[in-house]
């Protein structure tokens, strides 16, 4: 059997692939990774987004507290149909995205304003400025992300809530081309993630594990085309993901390894 030694740590989940980066290698990320996920999916993106609104009430949106959120920071929101379960909930949104062909005037009925992403991550907002933060699948595309929490957490008012989720696995070997993936995206590993929120000073309030492989695909091939949409098979997913916690690994070469949730929810407190 192949050992792992061969294997850099990074796709053993020891350290998160593009951690530490100075400012020119950052440049390079970005120059690789820009419009690459509107390159990929194009506009059909937002459709898939809106279909995970359903799984998005499920694990967070019915948690949050019970109020109108004056601004909601969405950090790569896309076109904003991950957030269409906000609406009537949320009074403007301020959206960091960096490609501009998903850029709209309106983000689940409320004014939006969009704006281009700086080099390290930094945010052009006051502190405690946003009482609600969303980022949905893109903090795997961004390099230095413990440096993009820490920012997040400044623009948050103390007790506002954040809510993610991201793959946490490697995505497949990320040094070399992996079809439908931009070249530098990866997961991230969920312990990981939650030392990266505690110490930028978030306290996780609720993490579920999702999407175990063929709760989405079975479905799909039965002709009910949004699987994530449907509040029997989120349900079910969510308890395959419970019982396969214990296998949830970072690097999944062999069969038995994927047999565990691919992605993770979470929802953090602004401390």
């Amino acid at each position: 059997m192949r050992g792992h030694d061969d294997l850099p740590p990074e796709l053993l989940g020891l350290r998160l692939h593009g951690e530490g980066l100075d400012d020119a290698d950052l440049a390079a990320w970005f120059a690789d990774e820009q419009d690459g996920y509107f390159g990929i999916a194009g506009p059909a993106a937002d459709d898939e987004a809106q279909q995970r609104s359903a799984a998005n009430e499920y694990h967070l949106f019915r948690h949050l507290p019970p109020r109108r959120f004056a601004c909601c920071l969405a950090l790569g929101a896309a076109g904003g149909r991950e957030y269409v379960g906000l609406a009537g909930r949320v009074e403007r949104f301020v959206a960091i995205e960096p490609g501009r062909g998903f850029w709209r005037d309106t983000i689940a009925g409320a004014p939006a304003e969009y704006r281009v992403p700086t080099l390290r991550g930094t945010i052009d907002l006051p502190d405690g400025a946003c009482d609600l933060a969303g980022a949905f699948g893109v903090l795997h595309h961004i390099p230095n992300v413990a440096e993009v929490l820490a920012e997040l957490a400044r623009v948050l008012a103390p007790g506002a809530p954040l809510m993610l989720r991201e793959p946490i696995t490697s995505l497949g070997d990320f040094r070399r081309p992996r079809p439908g993936l931009t070249r530098n995206e990866r997961g991230i590993p969920h312990a990981m993630m939650d030392q990266m929120l505690a110490a930028a000073g978030f306290r996780i309030r609720r993490k579920r594990f999702v999407s175990v492989p063929g709760t989405r695909e079975l479905p799909a091939r039965l002709g009910l085309s949004n699987a994530w949409d449907n509040p029997a098979i989120i349900r079910l997913d969510a308890a395959l993901a419970r019982l396969t916690a214990w296998n949830a690994r970072y690097w999944r070469p062999r069969l038995w390894h994927k047999l565990a949730a691919r992605a993770a929810y979470w929802l953090a407190e602004r401390g």
